[in-house]
Formats: C-alpha cells, structure tokens, sequence
C-alpha cells in the first residue's frame, strides 16, 4: 500500500492532554485510532490510553493476511475497551469511572471502514471537497440535524460539550460504522478531536491539508486552531492518511446488501466467523469445554452486535 500518514496532538490551555492518537501498519492494512478524553470525568486520559491500546493491540494480533469482516473487527474492538475502561476504573482506588469518545479507522486493500462514538470526527476529502464526515453524537449534532441549528452555529453553541454516547461509564456505548469506502488516488481521512474541529471549518481544514505537505499542514492547522481558541483551547488532536494508490481491484469485502442490514444480520453473520474460528482454535480442547466456552462468547456477541448502527452519513 502506499500512503502517507501522520498523527499531531496538542494541550492547548489544558493543564494536562488527555487525546490519545496512534497509528498501526501491517503488510496491506494500517489502523488509525484517535480518543478523547472526557475532562468532566475523572480518568479520561486512562480511558483514552486504554481504548487506543486495545485496539491497537488487537490489530496486532491479527494472524491472517485480511481482516475478514473490518466493521465488525472495529466494533468488537470498541466494545472491549469498554469492558477494559470498566476495570481499569473498579480497580482504581476509590473506584473511578473513566470515559472517552473514539474514531477508528482501517484502511485495507484500497478500503475504508471507521467507527465512532462521540464527537470525534473522521473527514473523507477528495479533491478538495468533503465527500463525508461522521455523525457527532451530541446534542449540538442532534439541534443541527433537527435545522435548530447550522454547521457554524454548533461550534460556539452553550451545549456543544454535552454529548449523547461515549466509551466508558454505565452504558454500553452504541458504535455507529461507516461505510465500506473505495479510496482513490489524493483521497485524504482525517481524524480529530473535537478541540480542533470546533475552532475550523470543513472548507478552512482542506485548505491546510492541500495546500503543503501533510506534516507540516496538519502540524501547522493545530498550532493556528491553538492561536485561534486562545485561552479557551482544549486538546487538539489530529491523524491524517493521503492514499496515493488508484483505485482498487480488489473486491469488497463488506457489498452494498450489507451496508444497510439489520441488526439480526450483522448478528448472524459474526456468529458463524466467531463460532469458525473459535472452533480452529480450541480442536485439542474436550469437548464439554468447547461447548461452553463457545457458547459464553456467543452469547457475548450477540449482545455486543445488537448496538450496532451501520450507517453512512453526509454533513
């Protein structure tokens, strides 16, 4: 594959910087992972460690050549470091509840796939347009997509904070999934913590993008998002791809059918991956376990694949 990634990340007037970014490659795959934080709670910066290590890590692991089902492997992903925030913050002393937002990323064999809760964002330029961006779970988003209020009317609304899902705390976070996205050539993904889409606009942050190389316009487009917030500036954070390959051959893994599926598909589907793979794992194991054992991470599938949202959304 080639590409060109990089990955910035600033305090802005935060005493401390509780985004995490990172960037993980492999042979024909490279994750891209950006959480933030959640100041109001204490242990953001622990959630958001432990969600970019989780999915970073379980990129790693991954022993075959593809992941087979990429919307599934981010989602699952999601939900694990949410199970690890949850013991991460009963094990602290007192017992805390850590919590953070989340964008993910993979991009393979020419695709993309990403999932997000929160207000972080993933933005798909081509050609200097915004072909896309995700959908913030936040009350500002939900007034926006009610015509309550604009684009430009989000960033400096009283509630633009208050968000509706998050990883972390009481509830199990409902992950919402792009699209599987052909990229073609110049095609650029950016991912970003709200601190930094909320002192930009779309057109404002494509300009920064285009116009240099991806270094130093995503270093340079943080540095003037810190000068422009001045005193009121959060976290900034940012990770940037420029895919520079054509357009792929490869056939999607994810087809148009199952864009839009239902939630008992989507179920159906996992079940019989996981219940393969399961069974190539443990063939030395007695018979009595492999049954138990099989059907305990079926059950916790089911209930995990049950919050999916597969959706594609347009600003």
């Amino acid at each position: 594959m080639q590409f060109q990634s990089t990955q910035h990340s600033l305090k802005g007037t935060r005493p401390t910087n509780q985004d995490r970014v990172a960037i993980a490659e492999r042979d024909n795959a490279v994750l891209l992972v950006l959480a933030d934080g959640l100041g109001g709670h204490e242990g953001g910066a622990l959630a958001a460690e432990a969600l970019t290590q989780t999915l970073v890590r379980a990129f790693q692991a991954v022993r075959q050549p593809s992941i087979t089902k990429p919307s599934a492997f981010l989602a699952l992903g999601i939900m694990q470091a949410h199970k690890n925030i949850l013991a991460i913050g009963a094990a602290h002393a007192p017992p805390i509840t850590p919590r953070t937002t989340c964008v993910v990323c993979l991009v393979q064999n020419g695709y993309a796939y990403w999932a997000h809760v929160g207000d972080s964002r993933l933005y798909h330029f081509r050609n200097g347009e915004l072909v896309q961006r995700t959908i913030d779970h936040s009350t500002t988003e939900q007034l926006r997509l009610d015509g309550l209020l604009s684009e430009e009317e989000m960033r400096g609304h009283p509630e633009k904070g208050h968000l509706l899902k998050c990883v972390g705390g009481p509830r199990k976070p409902i992950i919402s999934l792009g699209e599987e996205t052909a990229l073609h050539r110049g095609d650029l993904l950016l991912l970003c913590s709200d601190g930094l889409w909320q002192a930009f606009t779309h057109e404002q942050i494509t300009r920064y993008l285009e116009s240099r190389s991806l270094e130093e316009g995503v270093e340079e487009m943080l540095l003037a998002a810190e000068a422009k917030m001045r005193a009121d500036c959060d976290n900034l954070s940012a990770i940037c791809l420029r895919w520079q390959e054509g357009i792929t051959s490869s056939l999607p893994l994810q087809p148009l059918a199952q864009k839009e599926t239902s939630q008992q598909a989507m179920w159906d589907d996992a079940r019989i991956q996981t219940a393969e793979e399961k069974l190539t794992r443990s063939k030395k194991q007695p018979a009595a376990e492999k049954k138990e054992s099989l059907e305990a991470r079926i059950e916790e599938l089911e209930e995990f694949i049950q919050q999916f949202e597969p959706k594609r959304h347009k600003p």
